[in-house]
């Protein structure tokens, strides 16, 4: 609202008041001279009445104030209809809802408390109609059954043709919802029995009316079923072109079908308001069940549904701009055109990346002019984004337009292009500073054109000298690799010197790989002094790699007290270490001195524990006996989530038949998510077992069979203890990420094998992706460690499982090695991380024994007092011997 608007609504405002204080003024005149015939009573009513709407005007005007200081808050415009409603004033609560509706749709109930008034007040043929163009408006922002029956009600108030228009609008919509869709066709048979006289015509069309109605699947559809056939019975001799078997067929078909939705509204209607999340999920699975027997009317209802009661969720907006792209609507439906919905997105979601996304390609997609595409970009500009990732997100995707769409062979437009390179880079500088696209997404984007289609090697080399000068990304493998990859353009001396620096750089988070790189360039193209000094410095690098990781190994291992292996608080607050072979702990932190790694550890001695004394110890720990009788009719069922009971259990496995079944508790009297299944026969235990990983609560479920033999016990988890090159592990994903979401991610890399999504209660960000090949996984995590899905930045690394079998067996240096995420970023570990998992798969516990053990412990002691104390020479040539095998 202007600022000229405001002064004359208070100066009508200020009049009103004048005027009510004249009013005021005469009637009290008037009862102190006896002429006046109002009561006491009566002037403290309307003193009352007038101080009220002294303070409803003054409230408004202070919040239409507070609109104008703040655009977007959306509780100011709530409040202000709100007291518009209270003030009783018809073009306050149009003015109101005007002011709301050009910054936020109208919800469903703020448009049906405006429409009802509306109603009741419209009775002239003009009014009827502009009430109509309203009614309009609100089903255009968003669908609702409850809106659209109050239009019914004043298509019985308009004349014939507007009453018949209403209906076009409201039948074939509205009509379609599957609980409340009947309502509207019987608003609309009644409808058309009150404007249409007795005539036969009359009656064949109202037989067309319900045939309409019984093709579709709607609640209580056997109610018009009868209608009709008594309809059909009595004027039978009247009603014309009947197709009884035609007409069965198809109200069988839409029987059969609501049976299959039915469980579905059941279950929307079930959920509480708050439940966004679980609703769109369920709105999905609704489509999906559903889609192949309904038809694109039905469908693009329910996607309709979606987007109103998940109106702030963007990925079901995304849903439904995916599903009218494959299926586009009728040109003259204009309601339904991607560029209106897109619209409609923006104006419930203005901070999603993805709409604006999705916006530019519906423009490239209709051959739009650049002109319109960049006025989105002066939309983002207006929008405030909380964080520097969804502002980088949209700045690619116009890059991106702008170079599909650029004459490259043009010098002018290559410098276009160029600018708007460096325009993006510096306003993200300017608007979040250092934390503008740390990752140097843009500058990568850039160097890459420079390198290829742009044609200015050199600019590139500049540009992803930049890049790697960024944040971490000298410890990123992958950028180095292809980096080097791009600089091959240039010949093979720029190549040598990008690998030459990276094997230099400090905090690698994979050396490993970089080196099989390197070793694979100078194996093609370098010469024998150049491939032995390639293979000098990766193997120096590489030693200080494991050399490094020895020492954390060694230092984990002091900091773990020999007699009871709790690691002691190295914080400085707390008082030193006290060492076994110590009286007093030490005072000088300068008289321990750490050896050097080709030593190893000075151990602790302790007194062995005699054989007797450990025996005596078995004895008295001994467990009792355990009725292992019905083992073979028992399974485990873990993988549960805490609050899931017996009754849930057996209704997800309506197919067995449970003689018992015992969740395990804790101290607390919660479930710890697993517990104890008994049948009455071996043969149910069989059939158990393979409906393993079935859904319950939305978690697999895990069934094992109960083995006391742990030799003989099946692998409740399914997961290897060794390396596997073509499974990945990926964390830092979004909480409300799914199977789908993650496989459609990773699958334009490889044919996937298995996809896992890691839930305890709820999701942990946390997958397993499995690939065919370990070609294909290498490639995946090239491509997408450091991703940004969705706002969160993923990182994936291959899988690197500990070992969980006996920590005493015979275990070689290579079986332990942990290559680090190929191109992951140094990381950082804060309170609450994971312990950084070391090369060594020996617990640091185990060690202080095994070392303390000495030459003439037991082998499987020398054996890991050997991995301990392997020399910097013993590394060097297990290195050069891995190098000589790339």
């Amino acid at each position: 609202m202007s600022d000229a608007e405001m002064k004359a609504m208070e100066d009508s405002n200020d009049d009103s008041m004048d005027a009510g204080e004249d009013t005021e003024t005469r009637q009290k005149k008037d009862a102190g001279s006896g002429e006046g015939s109002s009561s006491d009573s009566e002037m403290d009513d309307d003193d009352d009445d007038a101080a009220e709407e002294t303070r409803q005007i003054k409230q408004y005007l202070e919040l239409l104030g507070k609109i104008q200081e703040e655009k977007y808050n959306y509780d100011s415009y709530v409040q202000l209809l709100e007291v518009a409603h209270q003030m009783t004033d018809l073009d306050k609560i149009r003015q109101s809802a005007e002011i709301f509706a050009e910054v936020y749709p109208l919800s469903p109930d703020i448009w049906l408390r405006w429409l009802k008034i509306e109603v009741a007040m419209a009775s002239s043929p003009e009014q009827i109609k502009e009430v109509d163009a309203l009614f309009r408006r609100a089903l255009r922002d968003y669908f609702s059954v409850e809106v659209a029956a109050e239009y019914a009600n004043l298509a019985a108030k308009a004349d014939k043709e507007l009453s018949e228009a209403i209906w076009d609008v409201l039948i074939p919509t509205y009509g379609l919802h599957v609980t409340k869709g009947r309502t509207i066709f019987e608003a609309y048979r009644e409808d058309f029995l009150e404007k249409n006289k007795d005539s036969p015509e009359r009656l064949n069309r109202l037989a067309r009316i319900y045939e309409q109605e019984l093709k579709i699947p709607l609640k209580n559809i056997e109610d018009s079923y009868i209608e009709y056939k008594l309809l059909c019975e009595k004027y039978k001799d009247i009603l014309k072109d009947l197709n009884p078997e035609k007409f069965e067929r198809r109200y069988r078909q839409a029987k059969d079908l609501l049976q299959k939705m039915l469980p579905f509204e059941d279950m929307l209607a079930k959920l509480e308001p708050h439940c966004h999340q679980e609703r769109a999920e369920l709105y999905r699975e609704y489509i999906r069940e559903c889609r192949s027997q309904l038809g694109d009317d039905e469908t693009q209802v329910l996607y309709e549904r979606s987007v109103t009661d998940c109106c702030l969720d963007p990925t079901v907006w995304c849903d439904y701009l995916k599903y009218l792209d494959k299926y586009p609507p009728d040109e003259d439906e204009d309601s339904a055109s991607p560029e209106t919905l897109v619209n409609r997105a923006l104006r419930n979601c203005p901070w999603s990346a993805e709409l604006y996304v999705e916006k530019m390609r519906i423009f490239e997609r209709e051959r739009r002019d650049k002109a319109d595409v960049l006025k989105i970009m002066e939309e983002v500009a207006t929008v405030e984004f909380k964080a520097p990732e969804p502002a980088v997100k949209v700045w690619l995707e116009y890059l991106t337009y702008l170079r599909r769409h650029c004459h490259l062979e043009d010098e002018k437009e290559r410098d276009i292009l160029r600018s708007n390179f460096e325009l993006a880079w510096n306003q993200l500088g300017r608007t979040w500073g250092e934390m503008a696209d740390p990752e140097c997404k843009i500058l990568q984007f850039w160097g890459r054109l420079e390198y290829g289609s742009l044609g200015d090697p050199l600019k590139g080399r500049e540009l992803w000298q930049n890049v790697m000068d960024s944040s971490d990304n000298c410890t990123r493998v992958g950028l180095w690799i292809e980096y080097a990859e791009l600089e091959s353009k240039r010949g093979t001396d720029p190549v040598r010197k990008v690998y030459r620096k990276a094997i230099g750089a400090v905090g690698l988070n994979d050396p490993e790989t970089l080196a099989a790189a390197w070793m694979r360039f100078e194996r093609c193209n370098g010469s024998l002094e150049q491939l032995a000094s390639c293979q000098e410095l990766c193997m120096a690098t590489i030693e200080a790699y494991y050399k490094t990781l020895s020492q954390q190994r060694y230092a984990k291992g002091r900091r773990s007290d020999p007699a009871k292996g709790s690691h002691v608080n190295d914080s400085p607050k707390k008082k030193p270490l006290k060492r076994a072979n110590d009286e007093h702990p030490r005072s000088d932190d300068t008289a321990f001195k750490e050896p050097s790694i080709s030593v190893g550890p000075s151990v602790p001695k302790k007194p062995e524990p005699s054989l007797e004394d450990t025996t005596k110890r078995i004895r008295l720990d001994e467990p009792k006996p355990v009725d292992t009788s019905n083992d073979s009719k028992r399974l485990i069922f873990s993988n549960l989530s805490f609050e899931i009971t017996e009754d849930q259990i057996r209704a997800t496995f309506p197919e067995l038949k449970f003689k018992s079944i015992e969740l395990v508790h804790g101290s607390s009297g919660k479930s710890r998510g697993f517990g104890y299944v008994e049948f009455e026969n071996e043969q149910d235990v069989q059939k158990a077992l393979s409906f393993d990983r079935r859904p319950l609560d939305g978690r697999p479920v895990f069934i094992s069979s109960l083995a006391r033999d742990k030799s003989n016990r099946q692998n409740e988890f399914k997961h290897s203890e060794k390396f596997e090159l073509n499974k990945l592990f990926v964390k830092g994903l979004p909480f409300e990420a799914t199977n789908d979401d993650v496989r459609k991610l990773f699958e334009p890399y490889g044919k996937l094998k298995d996809v896992r999504v890691v839930y305890y209660c709820s999701s942990k960000g946390l997958a397993y992706v499995e690939y065919e090949s370990e070609v294909a996984a290498k490639n995946a995590v090239l491509h997408l460690d450091q991703h940004n899905m969705n706002g969160s930045t993923i990182t994936v690394a291959i899988s690197a499982p500990p070992p969980r079998g006996n920590p005493t067996a015979t275990t070689t240096v290579k079986e332990v090695e942990q290559p680090g995420s190929l191109g992951a970023e140094k990381r950082h570990l804060v309170k609450g991380d994971a312990k950084m998992k070391l090369s060594s798969m020996i617990p640091t516990a185990l060690l202080w024994k095994f070392a303390a053990a000495g030459p003439s412990g037991s082998s499987a002691a020398r054996i890991a007092s050997a991995d301990i104390h392997k020399s910097n020479e013993d590394f060097r040539k297990l290195m050069l011997k891995k190098l000589s095998q790339q």
